[in-house]
Formats: C-alpha cells, sequence, structure tokens
C-alpha cells in the first residue's frame, strides 16, 4: 500500500494500492486490507470485488533441433549459473529444460525483485497501448506443452501476450514511466522493464536491440527498442505484459480506456483524489 497522497488524496490516513488475482488462484479466494498503527492495534477489513472465471488456452509446443541449436547456446552464453555441456544432442535437450523450468523461476524472481523499486506514486494518466499493428501469436496464462520427437518433454505457464508485426518493428512505451531494467534477462532474452509507480510495470521482452538505460524517463509512445527473437523465443516478436508489484497480470484491461476508467480513475476520483 501507498500513501494516498500518491494520488492527490490530501487525508495522510488514506492509502491506496492494487490487487489482482494470479491465474493460478480460485476466483473465490478471500482478498482482504489489513492494518496496523503504532500502538500494536490491528485490523482486517475484506475487500469488495467481483471475480470472472476467465479459462485459458491449452497449446501444444513443438521443438526441433534447429530451434535447440539457435537458442540454448546463445541463452547458456549470456548466464554463466548455467553450466550444462551443450555440446551434444542431450546436451542441448539437457541445456534447454534447465532454461525452461530453473532459469525461467530464476528470471522471474527477479523481475519480482525489481517490483520493490517502483515508485511511491502515479506516473500515468491514460490507459496503456498494445504494440500497433500486432497480431497476437499467444495470450496471457497459456498453458504450454512441449513436445520434442513427438515425446513429450515440459509444460510451462505463458505469462504474457506475444505479438508480432514485421522484423526488428519498434517496440513502444505502453504508458509513461521510468526505466528500471534494459538488460539481457535468461529466457526474456534483451529485456526492458518500465516502473509506471504503485507496483505497475511493464515488461517488453526477445528485443534485437535496446534503445534506453536504467532510470531513463520515458513517454507513452517512446520508442524503447525493437522486436527480436533473442532469449526463448521462436521467431521475432514481442512478449509483452503487465506486472502487479512483481506479479503478471493480463494486460488486456489494461489497454481498454474504459476497463482503466471504471477501475482505476473513478475510484481514485471518487475519493478526493486525481491521477498523478
Amino acid at each position: 500500500m501507498y500513501p494516498g497522497s500518491a494520488v492527490g488524496l490530501s487525508d495522510p490516513a488514506l492509502r491506496v494500492g492494487f490487487f489482482a488475482l494470479r491465474h493460478d488462484q480460485d476466483v473465490n479466494t478471500r482478498i482482504a486490507a489489513y492494518a496496523r498503527d503504532a500502538a500494536g492495534n490491528e485490523v482486517t477489513a475484506p475487500i469488495e470485488h467481483r471475480p470472472f472465471v476467465k479459462k485459458f488456452l491449452q497449446s501444444t509446443i513443438p521443438i526441433d533441433r534447429r530451434f535447440l541449436d539457435r537458442v540454448v547456446p546463445a541463452i547458456r552464453s549470456n548466464t554463466p549459473e548455467i553450466t550444462i555441456d551443450t555440446g551434444s544432442p542431450d546436451g542441448l535437450l539437457k541445456g534447454f529444460l534447465e532454461i525452461n523450468g530453473n532459469l525461467r523461476r530464476k528470471n522471474n524472481d527477479a523481475i519480482t525483485a525489481i517490483a520493490a523499486t517502483s515508485a511511491p506514486k502515479m506516473l500515468w494518466t491514460e490507459a496503456f497501448a498494445q504494440i500497433g499493428n500486432s497480431q497476437v501469436e499467444s495470450r496471457f496464462a497459456d498453458r504450454r506443452t512441449y513436445f520434442f520427437d513427438d515425446q513429450e518433454i515440459d509444460r510451462q505457464v505463458h505469462l504474457g501476450f506475444d505479438l508480432a508485426s514485421v522484423q526488428q518493428a519498434p517496440v513502444l512505451a505502453a504508458n509513461a514511466g521510468v526505466v528500471v531494467h534494459a538488460d539481457y534477462l535468461g529466457i526474456y532474452g534483451n529485456c526492458v522493464i518500465v516502473d509506471h509507480g504503485l507496483g505497475v510495470q511493464s515488461l517488453y521482452a526477445h528485443l534485437s536491440t535496446i534503445g534506453v538505460k536504467p532510470s531513463d524517463t520515458v513517454t507513452k509512445g517512446q520508442q524503447l527498442g525493437r522486436t527480436g527473437a533473442t532469449g526463448l523465443a521462436g521467431g521475432d516478436h514481442l512478449h509483452f505484459t503487465v506486472l502487479l508489484q512483481g506479479t503478471p497480470v493480463n494486460p488486456v484491461e489494461w489497454w481498454d480506456p474504459h476497463w482503466m476508467q471504471d477501475r482505476v480513475f473513478r475510484k481514485i476520483s471518487e475519493a478526493g483524489g486525481q491521477a498523478r
């Protein structure tokens, strides 16, 4: 939770924060606000919310030796903690499983840690924007089953949207904010994370080039880099997601001006505040 002054509330007792159910949480999960004052008094109150059941896609991802040859050595060369010898077919496959499993978890832990750097103020005033003229190739929380030589080898959940247009298309900031990460990040390849304040961040992965650096202030629509196929990517595209306190959430709502007005700006206004 953040001070209410982050959104223009004058009452020092008021706090503001965003919450969301994770993709794998039961829609009936209890959500409550907890407070404790300097004297040790504690109170917990339920937060009114109306969850909707969301059915996520199931997909099959076939991989072949050509894919392994392209992505595994490249990720290994940029990730010193991977020590598996990938010089043989068996080594390549073991390397892929290490990358798709353990490295994926480590990368997501690093993303969660970056959430702690979020600014205690709201840095945006409008809905987020999807990369222009892009086609959706994969959706949020797509349940993926990986096959090699017609044998199931792994299962993972895809926590973002894969968006493609043309090769090395400009990648633009979905909203105003500050760059908090601009570097190689394992399965995400060349990756930029922009902080929008109050625990809200956006992630742009698999870039061919990065055109910003940490601490840069960016405006909505400012170029961050270009799409690519770095990291664990099958082809040139942008992996995009919105993060809430480091947890990936479905970006579809954040792209919707009507949802943003109803779920964010209207509530701030009714409480006596204003965005930014």
